[in-house]
């Protein structure tokens, strides 16, 4: 029961980001949602994928209440709710894996050089986020979700020249669309489009 409670939460999570995403210009940005894929040997499994001419961008949301304290020291998420707190895998040491992998899947199929970024969205807007004083850079990595339509427009601004050509575009989608492996399959999409159940 509580792993079903953690998929639902996580589930939850991922569909709260659908608003602030439907503010994109819905024909230069292409969304994937829980993307599966191989990396050699091994898989990995993106939240959501945003993929435009510019860039690619990991987003991975985490559905959590309470407090989180992102521990840099050893390298841990520590979430406290009702007095118990409660470690969790660093967040940010897992897009940046993602990040690296897919840059290798993007390589091993021919694509032009593509800056690939993530964010962590904290989909609970009552979430209280706190780091030590020295992590002064986590506020580029990790937001709440309404502030996610205005990370990505200074995200647009920041990187001047394209990277995809129209046809390269189109290629990732069909490409990322036939990688992945999983049971369900990935929606991509020009407008925002529900998860299937």
């Amino acid at each position: 029961m509580n792993n079903l409670k953690k998929r639902e939460a996580g589930y939850k999570g991922e569909c709260s980001i659908d608003f602030p995403l439907s503010f994109l210009e819905p024909k230069s940005h292409f969304i994937f949602r829980d993307l599966r894929l191989q990396d050699q040997s091994r898989f990995f499994q993106l939240d959501t994928l945003l993929i435009s001419k510019k860039y690619a961008l990991i987003i991975e949301v985490k559905n959590m209440a309470g407090s989180i304290y992102f521990d840099p020291h050893f390298n841990q998420l520590i979430r406290t709710k009702e007095g118990k707190e409660t470690a969790f895998p660093d967040p940010i040491i897992q897009v940046s894996r993602q990040e690296s992998q897919l840059t290798n899947r993007f390589l091993k199929n021919g694509f032009p050089s593509l800056p690939i970024l993530s964010l962590i969205i904290i989909s609970n807007p009552q979430t209280i986020i706190r780091t030590a004083l020295e992590n002064h850079e986590l506020h580029y990595k990790v937001i709440h979700r309404d502030a996610l339509p205005a990370k990505i427009n200074q995200m647009e601004h920041s990187i001047t020249e394209s990277s995809f050509s129209e046809k390269d575009l189109k290629k990732a989608i069909r490409v990322m669309n036939k990688l992945h492996i999983d049971r369900t399959f990935p929606f991509w999409n020009d407008t925002i489009l529900p998860k299937s159940t």
